[in-house]
């Protein structure tokens, strides 16, 4: 019997639920598998519940190649339909699909490779924001509260939320009691009263943990850009440094056409250079500004 893999890009998708997984069982092991597993990469891409099914009851699965289609968009449209996945599992799945790449071809494009965060939300039937509430998750979040949207545990706008703190403080956000809300409108008396402090304080703290998170990150912006500015500058001064070597050539009459050339383009590399310079520093100015707002916001809740 071959043995087989699941491909990433099915494990993207929660796996099936248990009554439907026993239900699947009973099936193959009264009539077997009726429709082949697709197999891409040497992997199972798509019917890995029927394969698993199928090995334990040590049946053989009936097998197909891909094809010619993008593997995401395949992967995509055989799990859409399935009912039981909240739109925060479809967004993750959907982020993660189209962030993959083949191993041995990190440059992979496809000719039908969705060409806008839009179009892979309508794929995923998520809104954008859902969607980019599932890239923050799959960008920052650490592996616990990943799965814990995977598995439907919480929504992709609440985890969006936890993956913005630093990552040592993400699992105890996760695992942190959510603090008791008033259903109704709110009540009197002393008990009341240190329920709306108590959701004041834990709403204070979120804040001022989210407002940390953001300087951090903000922070980090700003050393990033001041080491491309630096190389942009290195890479000015060596342009100035041809410029002179240039001029020099322009006293030469037989290589005054080239040299007018060649004084042409790294007066255009100077003046791009000096744009992307003047650009980066008011980026990291304004950067720096951010940066203060947000300790402001972190020390008023504080």
């Amino acid at each position: 019997m071959t043995t087989y893999q699941q491909h990433p890009l099915s494990a993207a998708f929660p796996p099936m639920a248990d009554d439907e997984y026993l239900a699947l069982l009973d099936s193959i092991t009264n009539i077997g598998v009726q429709n082949p597993i697709t197999i891409y990469e040497g992997m199972v891409l798509d019917g890995w519940n029927r394969y698993r099914a199928a090995t334990e009851v040590g049946y053989e699965c009936p097998t197909e190649p891909l094809g010619d289609v993008d593997p995401r968009d395949f992967v995509m449209a055989q799990n859409s339909a399935r009912r039981s996945l909240t739109a925060s599992q479809r967004a993750l799945a959907a982020a993660a699909c189209y962030q993959w790449k083949p191993v041995g071809n990190p440059l992979f494009r496809s000719t039908s490779e969705l060409a806008s965060q839009t179009a892979v939300a309508a794929a995923a039937k998520v809104s954008d924001t859902t969607l980019r509430q599932a890239r923050t998750v799959l960008d920052h979040a650490v592996d616990e509260v990943k799965e814990a949207v995977r598995a439907g545990s919480i929504p992709v706008e609440a985890a969006a939320q936890v993956a913005k703190l630093p990552k040592d403080q993400q699992v105890d956000a996760l695992r942190a009691p959510k603090p008791a809300r008033f259903k109704d409108k709110p009540k009197k008396g002393a008990k009341a009263d240190v329920i709306r402090a108590e959701l004041k304080a834990a709403d204070n703290k979120a804040s001022a943990d989210a407002a940390k998170g953001r300087v951090t990150e903000l922070e980090e912006m700003v050393v990033e850009l001041g080491h491309q500015l630096e190389d942009a500058l290195r890479q000015s001064a060596a342009t100035q440094a041809d410029n002179e070597s240039v001029a020099k050539i322009l006293n030469a009459g037989d290589q005054l056409a080239a040299a007018i050339a060649e004084a042409k383009k790294y007066r255009d590399l100077a003046q791009g250079l000096q744009e992307r310079i003047n650009s980066m520093t008011t980026q990291i100015a304004e950067l720096k500004r951010s940066v203060a707002s947000w300790k402001k916001k972190a020390e008023a809740v504080t």
